[in-house]
């Protein structure tokens, strides 16, 4: 009988433990909530900026799309392209969505004759390296036009065959 009574006791040790455990996870639950409407209860996020630097930022936010926009569309109207223009977006302090990047997908198919494909690479390699402030990508694809008519003008002269 005292065996019994050792495991009723422990047992309603470990019971009396987990009401607490669970008290406490209550607290800390309503402790949390609480911190957390506290935090998102501030009037203006933006009231400890200044209106100076929240012109600045827009600015900043307005140049670059301008930027971005005027440079993929500048790629876009000196090659052919495959599909539209995809822009990336970033949400200003305003709220409104601003241009951060974007790319054009060229048409690198090179024609079969030599004419055109000298043509086509030419026309690839002037897209690609047309706008200041050139990508990596911008840069790779300017780059292989250029190595691809290389090697097309060695083939024309029988360099290679």
């Amino acid at each position: 009988m005292e065996l019994k009574n050792n495991y009723l006791s422990a047992s309603t040790i470990y019971s009396e433990l987990a009401l607490k455990k669970s008290e406490l996870a209550n607290i800390d639950k309503k402790e949390l909530e609480k911190s957390y409407f506290e935090k998102s209860d501030s009037v203006n996020e933006y009231s400890k900026y200044d209106e100076k630097d929240y012109e600045r930022v827009l600015n900043r936010f307005k140049s670059s799309d301008s930027e971005v926009k005027n440079h993929e569309q500048l790629h876009a109207s000196m090659g052919t392209t495959t599909t539209p223009i995809r822009y990336d977006y970033q949400m200003g302090p305003d709220g409104k969505l601003y241009a951060t990047g974007g790319s054009v997908r060229f048409d690198t198919s090179i024609p079969k004759d030599e004419a055109g494909a000298m043509q086509k690479l030419d026309e690839l390699q002037k897209a690609a390296s047309s706008p200041d402030g050139l990508s990596r990508a911008d840069l790779g694809i300017a780059h292989s036009a250029n190595l691809n008519k290389m090697l097309l003008q060695s083939i024309q002269e029988g360099a290679i065959l």
